[in-house]
């Protein structure tokens, strides 16, 4: 995370990380965290942006002030000018309507966005621990030692998830879109599924255990002014490094057992799947179309194309698509050419979204969207938060989704939701 604070002092951590972080996330300091390497920044709250739907269109307010742009714009302004970065999120729904493109009707109140202004926060890796400031003044390790106490003991979580439809009724979605496909109307879709389970016990413990086991490359724990959002996501989206932006489509799974015969036997296959490889290559050329909207002329290419990646629970298809900015790009065009990501919608996204829209359960909210930071230079790392679960109260809903092709069998995408519940129910 390269975050360019003003003041880095070391610190003493009171207790082991980051059971000693559980008072704060319990009062809502937002926590993005990177499980391979233990990565993470834990964030004082500050002033946020949000974007909510009144049942016409989308009120952003930052603090009590209501910003008359679109939402990524007033984002954008919201960002320019400043010293610190943001942490925060953006939902499904929100990214279609900026990039003009079909999405479920909403209910008056649904939150788009929830960005929070950092000024003070505490970076972990490797077991190594800092203060980070970009104010004027340099944090105070008294008040974080305050603020952070010594380890409490964890109680227990638990969850089980039920999809909110049937195995028939997702064989029916995947038959309809395969005529779709048939008829000339797409390519590929990516079909999800809202899985509602009941959490006992708290969400921070929930969420303590549940980055434990899946060691997500971004992780988060975002308190969004009500609901929480738990990502365990392993995609990213989009990143920026002054003039550099790159994404890292992922499509195309397989179990991973802990086997390591097995586990590689299941690799090869996968690399050599002709369903899992059109599909692939059907959203790879999305993201490089969607990155040449804003790239230098010429300057979009696949630097690691289809590599086979494992984590905790499953194994997926990855590759990286790099380019570099037009002079002058800003913010908004930046998210409304990405946003929606492609390997969540399909191809083309606009056809794609008005049959998903009339297919699937119901709203995506976060899911689907983006999940991360942005800084006032323009830097940002934003991940795709797919394994992410919306929490209010002890009610969680969870997605999981796979792209639909004419070659895919409905049973074996039936089967390939329940192993991306692993991710969160560790079952």
């Amino acid at each position: 995370m390269d975050l360019a604070p003003r003041h880095r002092l070391p610190f003493q951590l009171p207790g082991p990380w980051p059971a000693c972080a559980q008072g704060m996330l319990r009062e809502g300091a937002p926590w993005l965290h990177t499980g391979d390497t233990g990565e993470g920044l834990l964030a004082l709250p500050g002033l946020n942006v949000t974007s909510t739907w009144n049942g016409l269109t989308w009120t952003t307010v930052i603090g009590k002030t209501i910003l008359p742009q679109t939402p990524w714009e007033a984002l954008e302004v919201a960002v320019e000018g400043q010293l610190h970065p943001w942490v925060g999120a953006a939902s499904f729904e929100l990214a279609c309507d900026e990039a003009d493109l079909p999405r479920k009707s909403l209910p008056p109140g649904h939150l788009g966005q929830h960005w929070t202004a950092v000024h003070e926060a505490l970076h972990v890796k490797d077991g190594k621990a800092e203060l980070w400031s970009w104010t004027a003044d340099p944090p105070d390790p008294i008040a974080w030692r305050t603020r952070l106490g010594p380890a409490s003991t964890p109680g227990l979580a638990s969850l089980n998830l039920t999809p909110l439809w049937t195995e028939e009724q997702h064989r029916a979605a995947v038959e309809r879109i395969q005529d779709c496909i048939l008829g000339g109307r797409f390519y590929v879709a990516n079909l999800c599924v809202p899985f509602h389970g009941r959490l006992t016990g708290n969400p921070v413990t929930f969420a303590l255990s549940a980055f434990q086991r899946a060691r997500p490359p971004f992780g988060a724990l975002l308190d969004l002014s009500g609901p929480r959002l738990l990502s365990l996501s392993m995609e990213r989206l989009l990143a920026r490094t002054g003039d550099r932006i790159w994404s890292q489509p992922i499509k195309g799974s397989a179990p991973l057992t802990g086997d390591p015969e097995r586990d590689q036997v299941a690799a090869e296959a996968l690399l050599a799947d002709p369903k899992e490889r059109a599909e692939h290559t059907m959203i790879l050329d999305l993201v490089r179309n969607d990155l040449g909207r804003v790239a230098q002329s010429g300057s979009v290419r696949v630097i690691r194309p289809m590599v086979v990646e494992p984590f905790p629970t499953v194994q997926h298809l990855v590759s990286t698509v790099e380019a570099m900015a037009r002079p002058g790009l800003g913010l908004a065009d930046l998210l409304r050419a990405v946003l929606p990501g492609g390997s969540v919608t399909g191809a083309p996204k606009h056809a794609v979204c008005g049959h998903l829209a009339q297919a699937e359960a119901g709203p995506r909210g976060f899911y689907c969207g983006a999940v991360g930071w942005i800084s006032p230079t323009g830097d940002l790392d934003l991940a795709l938060p797919i394994r992410t679960a919306q929490i209010l109260g002890d009610d969680l809903t969870y997605w999981a989704g796979g792209g639909i092709t004419r070659r895919s069998d409905p049973a074996r995408e039936w089967t390939e939701l329940h192993l991306k519940t692993r991710a969160i129910t560790g079952k």
